[in-house]
């Protein structure tokens, strides 16, 4: 059976597949000095080609980065994602409104916001304006039940991730198939069968 960890920032362990991915974080845009999207594109391209995903990219309106800046990192790298076909990885804190409009605007590939830990309301407003969640060691926590319900109530297309936790991707798939009633197979057959149309 293949586990699929959608995002991680640890080691992949062997029987894990996890695509390469490459972007500039929210939290890190105000170091991005390129003063045009040519400029930027220049400079960037290579790693975004060797990439399968692009991201993770985003907003984030809890971080000290610029906000004008971050809007237009993101922008730039939403038509990276857009002129190489490819799908994007979202961070996104307080921000869901602006990532639904720009959506609007870029449909030409599929966004996944990671670390979702939202209500079955965002995930379905989310998955309206075209953008899917993945859901990872917050599953886990047993504080965090509003993550749980959020994933045993959602219908829409969701992945698995580990982020940065410790916690590895067989335990995120554990809870997952305990939260929704799913065998573990069906839930890591269906997973698998999601991420394969990320690159339809």
């Amino acid at each position: 059976m293949d586990y699929i960890d959608f995002h991680t920032h640890q080691k992949t362990a062997e029987g894990v597949i996890t695509p390469r991915s490459f972007g500039i974080h929210p939290w890190k845009a105000d170091q991005e000095k390129a003063e045009s999207y040519d400029a930027f594109k220049n400079k960037s391209l290579p790693l975004f080609a060797n990439a399968q995903i692009i991201g993770e990219c985003g907003l984030d309106k809890v971080c000290r980065s610029n906000w004008e800046t971050q809007m237009r990192l993101f922008e730039w790298q939403i038509m990276m994602a857009d002129e190489l076909n490819k799908p994007m990885v979202v961070h996104c804190v307080r921000a869901f409104n602006e990532l639904t409009e720009l959506r609007k605007k870029h449909r030409h590939n599929i966004w996944v916001v990671h670390g979702f830990a939202g209500s079955t309301q965002l995930a379905d407003q989310l998955y309206k304006a075209g953008i899917w969640v993945s859901y990872g060691a917050a599953l886990l926590d047993p504080k965090r039940e509003k993550v749980r319900e959020s994933l045993r109530c959602n219908r829409n297309p969701y992945l698995l991730e580990t982020d940065d936790s410790d916690v590895g991707i067989a335990a995120v798939y554990k809870s997952a198939a305990e939260t929704t009633g799913l065998e573990l197979k069906t839930l890591a057959d269906t997973i698998k069968e999601r991420y394969t149309t990320l690159f339809a």
